[in-house]
């Protein structure tokens, strides 16, 4: 904890309880000794501008509380609707451990490829290995982008081309990350140096590119490429997949193998294994093949794609069960402060109630006369509430997803939630009211 932030807290605490202490305090103050010492002083109503600043307190609890359930409302059900979509790969059984080649050893790209090579090599002869690829797997933060050139197309302004994402391969990747093919041939191991460049593409580049076309055997290109043009053949087309985020929409994307690259720039990689072994006995498993190309390469940091998931929805997460917290203890505060205010009207109305009852008053009347008055403010408060829930939830739109900041169904249940606060917190003084001995009231005048 901040000490400066700390002290602020204890600072605003101690304000908010001298401040909303002196309103009752200066009240006491001014009462008339006389009245206060007589029997029906017990019982002595308050002014009415006491009564109002009373309800007006607890109608903005209410509307506060709505407000902030109202945020949480949308925060869980932009989680639970985040929750179901569909990463476009399998996560279960399956790890990750990034990697990156120290420079001094693998400056270039035919030494990375030899031992990434070798790798695959002694991965998949591991007996608990279904089958295991090095690239850049989806949620490990990395982010390369090309800028894209069509062939047979007119040509277009430096700078002005399509950018998409690129990812680089090798191993049997869509195999071990179960990602469909929905056209064409995935990247193979044919796939080498002096053979003819392919790329697989994603379901998004074809759609926006090649609409209405057959990109299987059209060639592309980096814009940026130096010398000769490279042009690549796409050979494949692959099933969107969530490489960032959850919430993310799939950008335009080319997958191309490592060994046909001419960046030697990129020394990173993620080691990704599918296995139903536990990952106790797996993880070791996988150091060792590593370490026995290279011991000096840091491997400190594994994590199951399960693990990638929930690590993408954790900020999320936090933002929900904050709101939720503060909700909860406004909520609370908000069925306090009814409950105070219906039992101090009740105690204060004790004398009329107990006349209203000896003239024939029914105890379903005294039900309806102190439950209007609780209806009243909660109508005032779940009104408030409304308009200030409308007003922050439309600043909280960055935060959702799958849902808009004003979804009839959240506000509807947060509102009878409220409601049954009300209905809750008025029960006690409701109940006492109606048990009140017509005589024993009429006995404090």
């Amino acid at each position: 904890m901040d000490p400066a932030l700390l002290l602020f807290g204890l600072a605003v605490s101690t304000l908010t309880g001298l401040v909303f202490g002196m309103a009752p305090a200066w009240s006491a103050s001014r009462a008339d000794v006389a009245d206060s010492l007589k029997q029906e002083g017990r019982t002595a109503t308050t002014g009415p501008a006491g009564q109002s600043f009373r309800a007006v307190l607890v109608a903005a609890e209410m509307a506060l509380a709505l407000v902030l359930l109202a945020g949480a409302g949308l925060l869980i059900k932009s989680l639970a609707r985040l929750r179901s979509v569909d990463p476009g790969f399998n996560s279960e059984n399956v790890i990750s451990i990034p990697i990156q080649l120290p420079a001094a050893r693998y400056a270039d790209i035919p030494k990375q490829t030899e031992f990434r090579r070798e790798l695959l090599t002694k991965l998949n002869s591991l007996p608990q290995v279904q089958a295991a690829m090095v690239g850049d797997a989806p949620l490990n933060g990395n982010e390369v982008t090309h800028s894209l050139i069509f062939e047979g197309r007119p040509p277009v302004s430096v700078g002005d081309e399509p950018e998409v994402d690129t990812l680089g391969v090798m191993g049997d990747y869509f195999r071990v990350m179960q990602i469909p093919l929905r056209a064409g041939r995935a990247l193979a191991d044919s796939d080498r140096e002096n053979q003819p460049l392919v790329a697989v593409i994603n379901q998004a580049l074809a759609r926006e590119f090649f609409a209405g076309q057959d990109p299987i055997g059209q060639r592309i290109r980096w814009a940026r490429d130096t010398g000769s043009p490279r042009w690549m053949t796409i050979v494949g087309v692959a099933s969107d997949v969530k490489q960032y985020s959850l919430a993310q929409s799939a950008y335009p994307a080319v997958f191309t193998p490592f060994a046909q690259s001419n960046e030697a720039w990129r020394r990173w990689m993620s080691i990704v294994v599918r296995s139903p072994a536990e990952s106790g006995i797996l993880i070791p498993a996988v150091k060792r093949q590593v370490w026995s190309l290279d011991n000096q390469i840091p491997l400190d940091q594994v994590e199951s794609m399960d693990d990638l998931l929930a690590l993408s929805l954790a900020e999320r997460r936090f933002n929900m069960v904050l709101f939720g917290l503060f909700a909860g203890l406004a909520m609370i505060l908000a069925a306090v402060g009814i409950y105070g205010v219906m039992s101090y009207s009740v105690s204060q109305r004790t004398h009329e109630i107990g006349i209203r009852m000896a003239v024939g008053a029914s105890g379903s009347d005294i039900l309806r006369l102190v439950m209007g008055q609780g209806a009243r403010l909660a109508a005032v408060g779940l009104a408030a509430g409304v308009l200030g829930a409308i007003a922050l939830t439309r600043l909280m739109a960055s935060l959702l997803f799958g849902v808009t900041p004003t979804d009839p169904g959240t506000f509807a249940g947060v509102a009878v939630l409220m409601l049954a606060v009300v209905l809750l917190s008025c029960f006690v003084p409701v109940r006492r009211a109606t048990k009140v001995d017509p005589m024993v009231a009429l006995r404090y005048e």
